[in-house]
């Protein structure tokens, strides 16, 4: 495949393949020598898409995803309407190149659309130039600092992306934690992300597994992350003793009649504490443990001392048996997930080999008090957006409904270990992506992890599928209703004149309202898609972005897709008298099949439109045959048609169906030998019409 992009000036050759710099004014350059190549060899939407892939050597996977959700036809007028360029550090060739390709289609790229399109790509090129060049800025994939645009573009430029700010110090030195945990603990991101972040919140953690899955080693790890935390951890069973948990009591104080206990060193003064088989404790223990672990209160004698935990990491081999009375000391564990052993032969072998090395947490990356502080305050300024908060009230909903058994403590602490995540993160607001943190949360029990798991994708894909109003704009659009779109024209359908003409303006004018809808609904698609996939590529507690949410969107993207192609389609029946009479006649339903008596009683022709078509008593178009016999002899039914001609223009046409021309004109045309059945047919086809000369909007697949 020959490339002409090294031909661009700052384009390099890197192993005989042009290599393009991050610079977006020779990305533009480059994009636009590509359609214009486009243009002159016909290429189509795969070929070029191919062409992205091979010339940039850029991730397959990730241009694929772009690709999906990028069905644009209108993107000069979404994406720079707006005053606003969406742009982050990962804009390059493949990124702008897949944003023009998408909108083609598969069909060659019209020669039409090449000037258009440098325009536009000119202009992104300038505004992305001056957005680097003067702002001068270190970002990282979320939203950075406005800054101003190019003299004449009269808005800000605002690197767009999730709501985060510049990452602070803090927030890296979180990500350095977890990338040590990473290190140590293979196949494990969910569950120490998930434990980290509950700490943080103040929270507790409940791990469900085998043993020899490492759950120890985990919740010390955990401690290590905290600065001059001490840690406690304790095997339980049914005959445990609470000395063995809280400390001895002291002797010399039941001397002078003071009952306490020596606390030093056992739970009530550990930051993290790790209880294994917790479920196996006597109720002496669980009492005390409740009012510790809740309250952050130790009871003993008269004494009210507070502990510093800053929660506790429980392990068990299996949950609890309903009707053993835990279900208290249950619902205090937020964070619920189990551990299963490793899944990969790779992980297998490095931990069976010994090749992984113990968890070595950096010194300088600890969290001290201050840190947990400054990340608690931060996170009861968190606000709540409209849309998560809808999302939130429909999962309580789907919790109610299905019955998790999540309490109203449950919920608050859940909202505000949301907020803890943002605020860890550098947002000053949660987004949706978060909601898929709440799996452990909300579930009632491990196996039915992926009921709740598929409600958080239900929500978190809500806000991102405007369809249904795009369908119902679609259906107004027969009834020239479309609602405006910001500053566009509205003309009241009873103040226009019956005759075709006007009809036929007037529902080109709705659909151009329409295609403002259709452009508004992929905007809200693409920056919905964008927001997420930047969110969850920078999101500090989200380890993987579920596949379900990317399969959401890019079907989102496909039915968009189809309802352009609709548009397109309906446009080119608008296009005059012509292309409007042969789209009503191609509106009569056709026969299904011959029954005797029935066949088409009179030829319709419109000589400009191609059609020459049979008419039958109901309103319904059959196929006439090519030509007639005239040797007398007896031919079958298909061949022994003899029906009059009706021969009209496509305008005379269009004002009998909308009522401006009446029948008998149009029965005068015909041979003194027609059949009186021939008006019953003509009514019938007006009927079947409607009356209407425009020809009704294409029908849209099923969503």
């Amino acid at each position: 495949m020959t490339s002409t992009w090294p031909d661009i000036p700052g384009v390099t050759a890197v192993s005989g393949r042009p290599r393009l710099p991050r610079s977006p004014d020779v990305a533009v350059r480059a994009l636009v020598v590509a359609l214009e190549g486009a243009a002159s060899s016909g290429i189509t939407l795969p070929e070029l898409v191919e062409r992205v892939y091979h010339d940039t050597r850029a991730d397959r996977a990730r241009v694929e995803g772009i690709a999906g959700w990028l069905p644009l036809s209108r993107v000069a007028q979404w994406e720079l309407s707006s005053g606003q360029l969406h742009l982050d550090e990962h804009t390059d060739l493949q990124d702008l190149a897949l944003r023009y390709a998408a909108w083609v289609s598969t069909q060659p790229v019209p020669r039409e659309y090449v000037e258009s399109s440098r325009a536009y790509a000119t202009r992104v090129g300038e505004l992305a130039a001056e957005t680097v060049r003067d702002g001068r800025i270190s970002f990282r994939r979320g939203q950075g600092p406005r800054v101003r645009a190019p003299e004449g573009a009269g808005r800000d430029v605002v690197i767009d992306g999730a709501g985060a700010a510049l990452e602070s110090e803090l927030t890296t030195r979180l990500r350095r934690l977890l990338a040590a945990l990473d290190a140590s603990f293979l196949e494990r991101r969910a569950h120490t992300r998930a434990a980290l972040l509950a700490l943080l919140a103040g929270q507790h953690v409940l791990l469900l597994g085998p043993p020899g899955t490492a759950k120890s080693m985990l919740a010390r790890s955990l401690c290590d992350c905290f600065r001059d935390a001490s840690y406690f951890e304790y095997l339980l069973s049914r005959f445990t003793h609470p000395d063995e948990l809280f400390g001895p009591v002291s002797i010399p104080g039941l001397k002078q009649e003071d009952y306490r206990r020596l606390t030093e060193g056992f739970l009530p003064t550990a930051h993290v504490a790790f209880l294994d088989e917790i479920f196996k404790a006597n109720s002496a223990i669980l009492n005390s443990l409740l009012t510790l672990i809740n309250e952050r209160t130790f009871h003993h004698g008269r004494h009210r001392d507070p502990v510093p935990l800053l929660g506790v990491v429980g392990a068990s081999n299996e949950l609890p048996a309903p009707e053993g009375g835990l279900e208290a000391l249950f619902d205090r564990f937020l964070v619920r997930m189990i551990v299963p052993p490793l899944a990969s032969p790779e992980a297998f072998l490095e931990v069976a080999t010994g090749a992984i090395k113990p968890p070595r947490i950096p010194e300088d990356a600890r969290l001290g008090a201050e840190d947990l502080q400054v990340i608690r305050s931060a996170a009861a300024s968190v606000t709540i957006p409209p849309d998560v908060a809808d999302a939130l009230v429909a999962l309580w909903q789907a919790a109610q409904r299905h019955e998790w058994g999540v309490s109203d403590r449950r919920w608050r602490q859940a909202v505000n270990m949301l907020k803890v995540a943002a605020a860890a993160d550098g947002r000053p607001h949660l987004a949706r992506v978060d909601l898929l943190l709440l799996e452990p949360v909300l579930a009632p029990e491990p196996d039915r992890s992926p009921e709740v798991r598929d409600a958080l994708l239900e929500q978190l894909g809500t806000g991102a599928i405007p369809e249904h109003d795009l369908r119902a704009q679609w259906w107004l659009l027969g009834l020239d209703r479309v609602a405006p779109v910001a500053r566009q024209p509205f003309t009241d359908p009873e103040q226009v004149s019956p005759s075709w003409s006007d009809r036929l303006a007037l529902r080109r004018e709705n659909l151009e309202r329409f295609r403002a809808h259709h452009t508004s609904a992929v905007e809200r698609l693409a920056s919905d898609r964008g927001a997420v996939d930047a969110l969850a590529e920078s999101h500090l507690w989200v380890a993987s972005l579920p596949a379900q949410v990317l399969a959401s969107h890019i079907e989102a993207s496909r039915d968009l897709a189809h309802i352009l192609t609709q548009v397109e389609l309906y446009d080119e029946q608008l296009q005059g008298a012509v292309a409007a009479a042969r789209a009503l006649v191609e509106q009569l339903p056709a026969t299904s099949k011959r029954v005797y008596g029935h066949g088409a009683v009179l030829a319709l022709v419109i000589p400009g439109a191609g059609i020459r078509v049979g008419v039958t008593l109901a309103g319904e178009r059959e196929e006439l045959p090519r030509g007639r016999r005239s040797d007398g002899l007896v031919q079958p039914m298909e061949d022994r048609l003899e029906v009059p001609e009706l021969l009209i223009s496509a305008e005379t046409f269009l004002g009998w169906v909308g009522g401006a021309i009446g029948s008998d004109v149009l029965l005068r045309e015909l041979p003194a030998w027609s059949s009186r059945n021939i008006e019953t047919a003509l009514q019938s086809v007006r009927r079947v019409l409607r009356g209407n000369p425009v020809p009704a909007p294409p029908a849209l697949r099923a969503p």
